[in-house]
């Protein structure tokens, strides 16, 4: 599966940056960092990664914002292009999601469904006097 991490600004790259650290080289994983480069609009920036999609192979894009523009923008595509838009990019989400060697709708559906729980204030755990979890 093809995964776009798409975000205002560099977030994107810095999550794949990350993700290489705790996964590894990530071959299938591409960003799209918009308004970084005046020259090149969104809509273009869109344009050219639901270009490269490969077919027969599984798009996955995840976005940083829902209701933001970067979002908004693969929104107005998936009328016309067939691939599956994540928003509300995270890293356990996406650690989740790539940790899996080939990961369908139903394991990406899953994965949100269980990095809701990810969210959290941690002075409530330190409240109630429970572990704060082990390093990876």
């Amino acid at each position: 599966m093809q995964v776009v991490l798409a975000s205002h600004g560099r977030l994107a790259e810095g999550m794949k940056d990350t993700l290489g650290i705790i996964l590894g080289e990530l071959p299938d994983l591409t960003t799209l960092c918009a308004y970084v480069d005046p020259d090149v609009t969104l809509a273009q920036q869109v344009k050219d990664v639901l270009a490269r999609k490969v077919p027969g192979e599984e798009m996955l894009v995840v976005t940083d914002l829902f209701g933001g523009s970067v979002n908004n923008e693969f929104m107005a595509a998936l009328a016309e292009n067939d691939f599956t838009l994540v928003c509300g990019m995270n890293m356990p989400l996406l650690v989740e999601i790539l940790s899996d060697a080939n990961p369908d709708l139903a394991a990406v559906r899953a994965a949100v469904d269980s990095c809701k729980d990810s969210i959290m204030v941690c002075n409530d755990l330190l409240d109630a006097g429970q572990d704060c979890g082990e390093d990876f």
